[in-house]
């Protein structure tokens, strides 16, 4: 551009722009995200700042259930959810038992009890809600399904077909609109004292055919010489997963990768959403724990077990179940640095992406616990659950009953916070 030969005003109009340009610049929090091929896939690559910054949000207590000062009693708590009506679900896993509270915290009613006729479960692992009113409860071996409806009317039991038919055992599972995803593992042909095993993340139709795979891997149970490897035998997608009404699925395939694919309800990978990270090496106190989980897990195992425990964490916050869909579309994803403890009361520190897969903006939730230490679930818009015990309730529903601490720990009991955002 030759600026010398201008007239006077253009020389401003034209300075004028040039600050404007420049001005903008400085004031831009984060470069746009890149998009690029990889083998076929659209990867968008986003860097480490968000593009709208960080902003914090307030917790406060609007009520509680369990815990010391309630009368209601929890024995396993691995998983809560809310309705459309901001009902709260609590899975109470020890007591085979669904308790429904309203948006005041009143309790509503019981759904399920232990057993094995219609409407019964025992030790259920998981729950989902579908927008009809059922609620599906998940067993671990062989893999079960069990519905009932809004009221406690038992409404049907599923077994999943698998893609190739066999033994199925079932980890986890999400419902949203109309559809519910399934994980956990199909057990191939062993040998003498080998258990050959595919762990999974899959959608199935209502009589339990199966509709599609998101993810898998493959590990090798060895009982002659028995290692339960965290990297191997405990998959990101277990626990790690998301959906909409649509049936979008995302998920988190590889635990040292900050990588979420996105997959079409008929399982193509359409889009992967990548973001520069560092992964954060775990404290002597955290591996402890999650060694302290894993042998609580293994508690049941009649022989000698060499546990593997990795010494970095994992990249999303798998175990936390580390994707959830916000009210708004939008996916919020809890690191393992945004799960560490932070500063300032800060319980957790979330990144959100819009649905395209643009890093928007970090989420810092103040409230007075540490995401280390509770479960964290998005509930209706302007609400957050706290589950305390959370990890105690999740490892302890796949060994004997029995909870664990690390040392000089004490495991608070069992407990739903519901906590209104005041900002």
């Amino acid at each position: 551009m030759i600026i010398s030969s201008m007239s006077l005003p253009a020389k401003i109009f034209v300075g004028l722009i040039l600050l404007h340009c420049y001005l903008i610049g400085l004031w831009s929090p984060s470069p746009a995200a890149e998009a690029t091929i990889i083998d076929g896939v659209p990867h968008v690559l986003n860097s480490d700042q968000p593009r709208d910054g960080q902003r914090t949000l307030k917790l406060q207590e609007a009520w509680r259930v369990g815990g010391d000062d309630d009368e209601a009693f929890f024995g396993l708590i691995p998983r809560v959810d809310t309705d459309a009506e901001g009902n709260v679900y609590v899975l109470d896993s020890q007591l085979s038992t669904v308790s429904v509270y309203d948006r005041d915290g009143d309790l509503l009613r019981t759904l399920f009890r232990e057993g094995e006729g219609p409407g019964e479960v025992i030790g259920p692992r998981d729950m989902f809600l579908l927008d009809d009113g059922r609620v599906g409860l998940v067993q671990d071996f062989p893999g079960v399904v069990v519905f009932v409806d809004k009221d406690g009317t038992p409404a049907g039991r599923m077994n999943i077909s698998g893609t190739d038919g066999g033994i199925h055992s079932l980890t986890g599972c999400l419902g949203c609109g109309d559809k519910f995803l399934l994980s956990g593992t199909h057990h191939g042909n062993n040998t003498p004292g080998i258990s050959d095993r595919d762990y999974f993340l899959e959608r199935y139709t209502d009589t339990g055919d199966f509709v599609a795979q998101y993810a898998h891997s493959h590990a090798i149970y060895d009982f002659n010489n028995f290692v339960f490897s965290e990297r191997q035998h405990i998959p990101p997608f277990w626990f790690c997963y998301s959906m909409t009404p649509d049936g979008t699925v995302y998920s988190v395939p590889d635990r040292d990768k900050y990588a979420i694919n996105v997959h079409q309800p008929d399982g193509t990978l359409t889009r992967v959403i990548e973001r520069d990270y560092e992964p954060l090496q775990r404290t002597d106190k955290e591996y402890d724990k999650v060694h302290g989980m894993i042998e609580s897990a293994m508690g049941n195992v009649p022989f000698q077990v060499t546990i593997e425990v990795e010494r970095q964490e994992a990249a999303v916050a798998n175990l936390a179940r580390g994707l959830q869909m916000g009210p708004d579309g939008r996916l919020w994803v809890l690191t393992g640095r945004g799960a560490s403890p932070q500063e300032d009361g800060i319980m957790a520190v979330f990144d959100v992406f819009e649905p395209g897969g643009e890093f928007a903006e970090q989420v810092a939730l103040k409230a007075p616990h540490k995401a280390i230490d509770v479960g964290i679930v998005l509930g209706e818009p302007g609400r957050i659950l706290v589950i305390l015990s959370y990890y105690e309730s999740l490892a302890a529903q796949f060994g004997d009953g029995s909870t664990y601490a690390g040392e000089d720990e004490e495991v608070a009991l069992p407990a739903v916070i519901c906590y209104d955002i005041v900002n």
